[in-house]
């Protein structure tokens, strides 16, 4: 298995290099140009899931490949910058439903939202709460503290409630999403404020 990564940051360091990384070992992998486009394109939309909701951040993304198959991993400690932070809690407290567009803004939301303390962030997310697979850590030492907040959703556990629920919105963000029709699956791990995301394709 082949492995490399690069830091990357709010400000943009580190994006550049992570395209080149992720295109070389396209590469290496002897994928064809259309390949090698849908490669970029998950790269780009793996990292864009941690803009736009942090201030400063800094976080490893690393890409593993083994053949044609491919893991992109980004892990960071991220806190809410005050104008996502205010957002998310007004709607919370409110109870008004998301005003996110598109399904790569609703997935940012839910990320965010899960750092919001205690149970805040649920009344946002409820629509993506299809496809969460775990709330609350059971390892945890303190189960109060905000810390100790576990969750994690599956982009395959979302789809199959969504089909299944017979959701006609949520099917049509789904079908105009990039990452939803390139990705085989999105796993989003969040043990507050530690959030780790992981895209798996195969290329075949």
């Amino acid at each position: 298995m082949n492995k490399n990564s690069v830091v990357i940051d709010s400000a943009g360091n580190g994006f550049a290099e992570a395209l080149d990384m992720s295109n070389k070992m396209g590469i290496e992998a002897a994928l064809d140009k259309k390949e090698l486009l849908r490669l970029r394109l998950l790269t780009e939309e793996t990292i864009g899931l941690l803009r736009g909701i942090a201030g400063d951040i800094k976080a490893d993304f690393e890409v593993a490949q083994y053949g044609k198959e491919f893991t992109f991993t980004l892990n960071g400690d991220v806190v809410l910058d005050k104008k996502m932070h205010d957002q998310l809690i007004d709607a919370s407290t409110k109870g008004e439903n998301s005003a996110a567009k598109g399904f790569t803004g609703k997935l940012k939301e839910m990320i965010g939202s899960m750092l919001l303390p205690g149970t805040l962030g649920h009344t946002v997310v409820s629509g993506f709460s299809m496809g969460l697979m775990n709330m609350g850590s059971p390892a945890a030492v303190d189960a109060s503290a905000d810390a100790a907040k576990e969750y994690l959703w599956s982009l395959e556990k979302y789809e199959e409630s969504v089909k299944t629920g017979n959701n006609p919105t949520a099917i049509d963000l789904l079908e105009k999403s990039i990452i939803a029709n390139i990705a085989d699956e999105v796993q989003v791990s969040i043990v507050n404020p530690h959030v780790e995301i992981k895209v798996f394709k195969i290329f075949n």
